[in-house]
């Protein structure tokens, strides 16, 4: 284990990078640079104890952000690697746990403890998809800081307080209100198991409506084809992009999953992916057309380089790293721009445009709710009514009747 009175030496943290997270020789030269800047800008070398150090040195790299010395980027890449060198320290290996976010707030050490513990649990029992889990972090952690400042005890509160906050984060972001009350259920359902909490306290916690939600864009096709020929067959970037939105439209995957894809997904005698959703848990098996089996080789065979990872999709700047769903959006909007589509900004058009394409498409061609579920891997059919946005043809089944309106002669006198 590395001595705590010594900050790691660059090659032992390269080795650790390498060993814990895979780091290529192409990412380990970038982060020496990065390396090189946090011990010569913001860490006493000096003396003392080398954790109290670069604790310290994070300390310093927020003031250098706040006074505009230093990006966004700069600060983030920095931390990073900070919290590492911290965690070879404390532990002697490097894995891939997140350094806490800059800014975030906390509660009190009682009440983070029983969050921990909740967190804990729930992946432990593997009672819901980890995405699931994390949203029910952060509203809960919301939940603690407004209990805080409102001097309610976590384990003592009552349904009065369950409804003032609910009337509070109705003010803050009212179609959330559902998601807010489902965490509130789970974590004081894990609190009346294992904490000695008010068990009627669940009565209070009620599914609140949402306002009404806006109808959202889709893409026609004709936008569609129009988006495919804008992407550049005969490079290697373009040659990504159609792969990308041809598998988008055939199979409505969320940009998560098509950032996590890998290449063993991919089943080429039956034409289709076998991905388990990373927002739902759910495994889905979801055909692909030759044309997008066609677009999918070309892109692995041609342009995707050789890389260790096993993702489908790869950054083009340097192989050793997946796509982001932040890259993809930026993608879509250089395409739509080079395709001469433009949208209102209330439409949303973005990755998730095109799973709600899909959804349209199959009703308006006469599948069921309960087939288009299974396509898009959903497990309550509620959530799949939420993806159908309006299309002309749905459009034309909904006028009602009107009766026969009569003629009336006129006369000019």
């Amino acid at each position: 284990m590395q001595t705590a009175n010594i900050i790691p030496e660059w090659d032992t943290l390269a080795e650790a990078l390498k060993v814990g997270l895979g780091y290529s020789d192409a990412t380990l030269k970038r982060t020496r640079h990065t390396y090189n800047v946090f011990i010569r800008d913001y860490c006493d070398t000096k003396g003392g104890d080398a954790g109290n150090v670069i604790k310290q040195g994070i300390v310093r790299t927020g003031d250098a952000y706040e006074s505009e010395m230093i990006s966004k980027d700069k600060l983030l890449r920095i931390r990073r690697l900070a919290f590492r060198m911290l965690q070879l320290i404390e532990t002697g290996h490097i894995t891939w746990k997140c350094a806490p976010l800059y800014g975030k707030k906390y509660g009190n050490d009682a009440n983070e403890t029983l969050l921990r513990a909740f967190v804990a649990s729930e992946q432990r029992e593997s009672r819901h998809a980890e995405s699931i889990i994390k949203r029910d972090e952060n509203i809960i952690r919301q939940y603690i800081l407004y209990a805080e400042k409102n001097g309610i005890r976590i384990l003592e509160a009552d349904a009065q307080n369950m409804l003032d906050f609910l009337s509070h984060m109705k003010k803050l972001r009212p179609a959330g209100l559902h998601s807010t009350a489902s965490a509130l259920k789970h974590f004081y359902a894990y609190l009346i198991e294992n904490e000695n909490a008010q068990p009627n306290i669940l009565a209070a916690i009620k599914a609140w409506d949402t306002p009404h939600k806006r109808i959202y864009g889709i893409l026609t096709d004709v936008e569609r084809e129009k988006l495919l020929d804008a992407a550049d067959g005969d490079s290697d970037i373009g040659k990504r992009d159609k792969a990308i939105l041809l598998l988008a439209m055939d199979c409505g995957l969320r940009s998560s999953d098509l950032c996590n894809l890998k290449l063993r997904d991919i089943d080429w005698y039956s034409a289709s992916i076998s991905i388990i959703q990373k927002k739902t848990g759910k495994q889905v098996s979801i055909p692909f057309s030759e044309r997008t089996g066609d677009a999918l080789a070309d892109y692995i065979l041609n342009a995707r380089g050789t890389s260790s990872l096993p993702y489908v999709f790869l950054k083009k700047s340097y192989c050793d790293s997946s796509l982001t769903s932040s890259l993809l959006c930026q993608r879509l909007k250089k395409l739509m721009q080079r395709a001469g589509i433009t949208r209102p900004a209330a439409e949303k058009i973005n990755m998730h445009t095109f799973r709600r394409s899909l959804g349209t498409s199959l009703i308006d061609s006469g599948e069921s709710l309960e087939m288009v579920a299974q396509i898009l891997g959903h497990k309550d059919i509620e959530a799949t009514k939420r993806y159908i946005s309006v299309s002309e043809q749905m459009l034309r089944s909904c006028p009602m009747p009107m009766p026969e309106i009569n003629e009336r002669a006129e006369s000019n006198e």
